[in-house]
């Protein structure tokens, strides 16, 4: 009778192999019309194809290393490491329908008068399989494998975010720790000036009022420092936070932002986009569970067959085993529109879902195109804030050694001064501005991934 029980679950299992069936891709790019380029893609002989580790473009040792140390302690990342591992267990779950399932209990009873006399016991070994003629459960693990599929591409976008914000947090706080150079050595500067005013003032040249102003621009100037400070403060602990650190005590490492190499990047063709961008994918495979959603409601209509065997019989006693087999079909006759608005709303939710794929293409589109738009702005910008800088530093100098011989009045050294200061900030701005938008690039690009 075993043998029986044995050879009806094998027949089981050979039945519930025949119900997998290949999860349907909706049409590639939701029927969107790709240009065949993007509009501010320039021709460069010497273009790079970005890699996954495209943060290496810009050869920072310490930018590579800060990268390296988020991806392995950052806490979101973390979190997204657990909802893929969730999204897999529900796969696991969907995956259990195609098997039979197989229960065994044992039972044990006396009569009240005999006492522990006279014990008698059973047991029963019994298996079912629910036979998935229409496709509801293949229609789940359909599903439940393209959510898997979309927690792995959400997790791969969330990655690729954590990498560019610590990018752009790095960046900036160079940029702030530059500026922060920038606001000594106007420092430095208005010392002097105030040494020279001082001088003169005492030899009777000028008035008070000359000093009083120097007073106030070197108040003004040295207040921008603990500005500053803070600034700084605030982006390292941003940093810390990023790589999963404790932020207090920290300190940032640091290099020169005006020598981080600007990497030349290869947009592709807009189509690349479809297998380039993980949030794309992600909404593609978001798109295929929406399908597969609609499979399974429409399936509900359908009666369920189930199969079952099992065999028991007395553990004391010697009785024979028996054996049994079963087949049992249900349907629903009557929902009340329960199953015709379960299917109303998946279709809706894949509508939706359609939708929101389109709008990402669109998106995705949009922003390549703004990217590289940014990247060669920002070139030619910060090539004339450099041009600016240093006329202004020939200008201030000009107008110290016009104030010093008496030639000049104080009015026009401080204008050069405060000239000199904000073309040194917008001259690290605009470097900043074009780190920035190759980090925002290789983002949009998906970060090669």
């Amino acid at each position: 009778m075993i043998r029986v029980l044995v050879i009806s679950v094998s027949l089981l299992a050979l039945a519930s192999c025949a119900s997998f069936g290949p999860a349907q891709r909706p049409q590639s790019g939701a029927n969107i019309a790709f240009p065949d380029g993007f509009d501010y893609r320039e021709e460069v002989a010497e273009l790079e194809a970005p890699d996954k580790a495209w943060w290496g473009g810009f050869a920072s040792a310490r930018l590579d290393a800060l990268v390296t140390e988020a991806m392995e302690a950052n806490q979101t990342l973390a979190q997204g490491v657990a909802n893929v591992d969730a999204s897999r267990a529900s796969l696991k779950s969907a995956n259990a329908s195609f098997l039979p399932q197989a229960s065994g209990s044992l039972s044990a009873a006396s009569d009240t008068q005999t006492g522990l006399d006279d014990v008698a016991s059973s047991g029963r070994l019994s298996a079912s399989y629910q036979l998935d003629l229409f496709g509801a459960n293949a229609a789940n693990r359909n599903a439940a494998l393209a959510n898997v599929d979309a927690a792995v591409f959400s997790q791969r976008a969330l990655e690729l975010t954590v990498q560019s914000d610590v990018g752009t947090t790095y960046f900036n706080l160079l940029a702030s720790r530059e500026q922060m150079d920038v606001a000594r050595r106007n420092l430095e500067i208005s010392g002097r000036i105030y040494e020279i005013v001082e001088v003169r003032y005492a030899a009777g040249v000028i008035s008070g009022f000359d000093v009083s102003s120097q007073a106030a621009q070197l108040a003004t100037v040295r207040a921008r420092i603990p500005q500053l400070e803070s600034q700084i403060a605030s982006l390292e602990t941003a940093l810390a936070i990023l790589m999963g650190r404790v932020p207090q005590g920290y300190e940032a490492p640091g290099e020169d932002i005006l020598n981080i190499a600007l990497p030349l990047t290869d947009p592709g063709l807009p189509s690349d986009l479809l297998l380039r961008r993980p949030d794309l994918m992600q909404s593609e495979a978001s798109l295929r569970s929406a399908d597969a959603n609609i499979s399974a409601a429409r399936a509900a209509f359908f009666p369920s067959v189930d199969l079952g065997a099992g065999v028991s019989g007395l553990l004391s006693g010697g009785a024979d085993l028996t054996s049994s087999l079963s087949a049992s079909i249900a349907a629903t006759i009557f929902s009340g529109g329960r199953l015709e608005a379960q299917l109303e709303s998946a279709e809706a939710r894949r509508a939706g879902q359609l939708a929101g794929y389109r709008q990402s293409i669109l998106s995705a589109l949009r922003d390549v195109d703004v990217s590289l738009k940014a990247r060669d702005a920002n070139a030619a910008r910060e090539a004339q804030l450099l041009i600016a800088r240093d006329a202004a530093l020939d200008a201030l100098e000009a107008a110290e050694l016009r104030y010093r011989s008496g030639a000049g009045d104080l009015t026009s050294l401080l204008t050069s001064q405060q000239t000199y200061a904000d073309a040194s900030n917008n001259y690290v701005l605009g470097r900043l501005d074009r780190l920035t938008a190759a980090v925002n690039l290789y983002v949009a690009l998906g970060g090669g991934y």
